[in-house]
């Protein structure tokens, strides 16, 4: 039976783009060095947005009463088969140690996350699922503190549909900051005060080049 191609895969990119190497080594220096303040001027540069960086509680009210009971509907449909899903992968998992032969060791250890860090990317469309996949799985899995953080819309702001499902999925806090601000923000705990143990999330690729160059600092998918 021949192959039919419903879509075609790009050709896999250069292996270096130096260009933005370099300027996602630039903005991370810069806000490790300059810290809150730098970060959200890259949001006002970068997206338009100069409003708080940090998502108040109200926000979240306001963005469920915008949303339709069928999208709301749609959305806790698709929370609830994750974290379904999650919680019987979370119930597999064990522990174990075992003696291969005389004197050699080895087992697997579950090591847990205090801090998990959501980023979820914004673009022309609401990236709820990515919400529901960061989000909604580290609250199975117990963490902590769950920091998500995705770009603001210059005037109008996050999506509902994204807050709504960042809330019903059980984020800590979620801060208004796209791109490589948003990922050095998670790692380097700045507007939360709490450094990112781990860091989720698709993005293009200044954010996949942002936690390629952290990895080892934290963790990353």
């Amino acid at each position: 039976m021949p192959i039919e191609y419903l879509k075609r895969a790009q050709p896999p990119a250069p292996a270096q783009d130096t260009d933005t190497v370099a300027t996602v080594r630039s903005m991370l220096d810069a806000i490790l060095a300059g810290g809150a303040p730098v970060a959200q001027a890259y949001a006002a540069e970068l997206d338009g947005w100069n409003g708080p960086v940090v998502v108040a509680p109200d926000a979240f009210t306001k963005a469920e009463a915008a949303l339709s009971t069928g999208v709301k509907d749609d959305i806790r449909f698709a929370r609830d088969r994750v974290q379904d899903f999650a919680r019987r992968q979370r119930d597999s998992m064990q522990e174990f140690s075992t003696e291969l032969i005389p004197g050699l060791t080895v087992g697997q250890r579950l090591i847990p996350c205090q801090t998990a860090g959501c980023y979820v990317p914004g673009g022309r469309y609401a990236h709820a699922a990515s919400a529901i996949m960061s989000v909604g799985t580290a609250s199975v899995a117990g963490v902590r503190h769950i920091v998500a953080t995705t770009p603001a819309h210059r005037d109008a702001g996050i999506h509902p549909a994204i807050l709504y499902a960042m809330q019903i999925c059980g984020v800590g806090t979620v801060l208004a900051l796209g791109g490589v601000q948003g990922v050095a923000a998670l790692a380097y705990g700045l507007f939360s005060g709490k450094p990112a143990d781990i860091i989720v999330g698709p993005g293009n690729r200044f954010v996949a080049e942002a936690k390629r160059m952290l990895f080892g600092r934290v963790g990353i998918d």
